[in-house]
């Protein structure tokens, strides 16, 4: 591949992520791992990254082989955020509160991967993990309220996963879809009363609805250059309780990831 290729590419990547990223306040899909193992000892770690107008997002994330069809996995999230959401000084007084906040997720899983076709080309998986997090959303003051306070509210959680996987190898080329079935479930948390009736009834409908139990797609594409990988991955939800809807989960995340196999490091 020539150089002005690679740049072409490396182009579509950057305008895909930040055209793509959404993100929410109550809750953001993170990027799904799909295993590429194919062997025992084989280990990549990868970083991630996201960025939007205003959102940014870090991730960590590693995966082994110890035994021949078996693998271990850990993935952490890190999100910043802010935007804007309606509440109310009095039952007949709105106006809109800006707010930042921040959402943080480390989960680990454990699945078995198996290869198919002629070439041993497809790559078959299936994982399940758990992990937990916590987010935290600073709302400002009313314009009118003399006053540097923030209103704070926060709260942790609990995610169960199951992770169906499907991938292919060809050359330098790999691509990757997963479903992820997800068991969310939010524990004790703080709600400041002062940040208005509509934000706190929406947290407590996201509380009160708890466990949700969401469905998410995931593609992945990737270009590989050993012992690298530069990938474009996509989680979307794609089906939820219609209870919650109006709390705007997030319907997408994008990223932009880069991965280290270490197995190949000693390889010519």
């Amino acid at each position: 591949m020539s150089l002005h290729s690679y740049r072409t590419a490396i182009l579509a990547l950057l305008t895909a992520l930040v055209s793509g990223c959404t993100t929410s306040r109550f809750y953001t899909p993170n990027t799904m791992q799909i295993p590429m193992l194919t062997k025992a000892r084989e280990a990549t770690i990868t970083g991630g990254v996201s960025k939007s107008g205003k959102s940014s997002a870090w991730e960590a994330q590693a995966i082994y082989s110890p035994l021949p069809h078996l693998g271990v996995m850990v993935n952490h999230f890190d999100l910043h955020y802010e935007g804007a959401a309606q509440t109310d000084n009095t039952p007949f007084s709105f106006y809109e509160s800006e707010f930042k906040g921040k959402t943080r997720l480390t989960e680990g899983g454990i699945g078995g991967y198996y290869q198919l076709g002629a070439n041993k080309e497809y790559l078959m998986s299936l994982f399940g993990g758990f992990g937990q997090g916590s987010t935290e959303n600073r709302y400002s003051p009313p314009p009118d309220f003399p006053s540097l306070e923030t209103y704070d509210s926060d709260w942790r959680y609990q995610r169960w996963f199951v992770q169906p996987a499907l991938a292919m190898k060809y050359n330098r080329f790999q691509v990757g879809t997963a479903l992820r079935f997800v068991w969310v479930n939010y524990l004790d948390g703080n709600i400041n009363s002062r940040v208005g009736i509509l934000e706190t009834e929406r947290i407590q409908l996201l509380e009160s609805s708890s466990p949700l139990f969401l469905t998410e797609m995931a593609w992945s594409i990737g270009w590989r250059f050993r012992p690298m990988t530069l990938s474009l991955n996509s989680s979307a939800v794609v089906r939820g309780k219609d209870s919650i809807r109006e709390l705007d989960l997030a319907s997408n995340y994008v990223s932009l990831t880069v991965g280290l196999n270490l197995h190949e490091l000693k390889k010519k």
